[in-house]
């Protein structure tokens, strides 16, 4: 597969059923259940205030990764921030160059929006994520901490 086959365009309702795949394997990535039904209410709030991008092999026409990005005021800072929600590459299509692809087009999105930061959470244990990012420019700046409740 080259790289030319693959093309990053803003997704659509319609493309919902290929995304509800790629979150299933997110999710399972992480050890978490998936909430099919909150999530498709959730996507089409996304759909509405944008921000939600794939990567789509014309060869193959199939949805291959994405990429959610929120862009909001930061209420401490009063920046305009962006924030990565949810990034996967389906692990076939993974180290070509698609990652790389989904970032660049979340981060001009946030330019585009006025964000003169943007955000994202990254697990250490994965690094190769982790070193995509700091290629991206991403550097550690706090850590998150979370206490389950019953």
């Amino acid at each position: 597969m080259a790289e030319s086959s693959i093309i990053i365009k803003e997704s659509t309702i319609d493309d919902l059923d290929s995304l509800e795949s790629l979150m299933k394997s997110l999710t399972e990535t992480f050890r978490q259940k998936f909430f099919k039904e909150q999530w498709r209410l959730d996507m089409k709030y996304k759909y509405d205030v944008g921000g939600v991008f794939v990567a789509v092999d014309t060869t193959e026409d199939k949805i291959v990764g994405m990429i959610l990005v929120d862009v909001g005021r930061d209420m401490l800072s009063n920046k305009m921030i962006g924030k990565i929600i949810n990034f996967i590459v389906d692990p076939k299509y993974q180290g070509k160059g698609i990652g790389s692809m989904l970032l660049e087009r979340a981060v001009d999105f946030s330019t585009e929006r006025k964000a003169t930061v943007v955000r994202i959470n990254a697990r250490r244990e994965l690094k190769n994520t982790v070193q995509l990012f700091q290629k991206f420019g991403f550097d550690e700046v706090y850590m998150v901490m979370e206490r389950e409740l019953e």
